[in-house]
């Protein structure tokens, strides 16, 4: 659990995820934009790119997202709290703000079941690369602390 979190650290992980999501939406503008206008919001440039509205709303989007990682995965606000309920509870209120967002911004049509199980499987699939990497670099850190208390304990 990180113990301290700096501005500088909260907004590099907004712009970071905001890039990689706008990037991402970008490929998908140009790959099923046409297909898609009229259907999404999010679309409806087509395959000309991302409106500055919809930019804004994933800017906000991932803005309360790292608000809400900060609140479950520090020790600022909540104190006791086991490591899995944390993660649950994150997981949790993501899916809530997108749903959120889904019913405020017409990201998809809240009326239409396939669009919903698509939403879910993607948002399923991102949940589980997301604890995947995140896995695998606390590993790596836990990895890295282990051979410096090893020098340190030899020299």
């Amino acid at each position: 659990m990180d113990k301290r979190f700096t501005v500088f650290e909260f907004l590099a992980q907004v712009f970071m995820i905001y890039g990689i999501t706008t990037g991402l939406l970008n490929i998908f503008c140009m790959l099923f934009g046409n297909e898609a206008v009229g259907y999404s919001t999010i679309f409806s440039l087509a395959t000309t790119g991302v409106s500055v509205a919809t930019s804004l709303q994933f800017l906000l989007a991932v803005t309360i997202v790292i608000v809400l990682r900060v609140v479950f995965m520090t020790d600022m606000l909540i104190k006791n709290m086991s490591l899995g309920s944390r993660i649950a509870a994150m997981f949790v209120s993501v899916f809530a703000v997108i749903i959120a967002f889904v019913f405020l911004f017409g990201w998809f049509p809240a009326t239409d079941p396939l669009a919903w199980i698509m939403f879910i499987v993607c948002f399923a699939v991102s949940c589980a690369v997301s604890v995947i990497i995140s896995t695998a670099a606390e590993r790596q850190e836990n990895r890295r602390l282990d051979e410096a208390l090893k020098r340190i304990k030899k020299g």
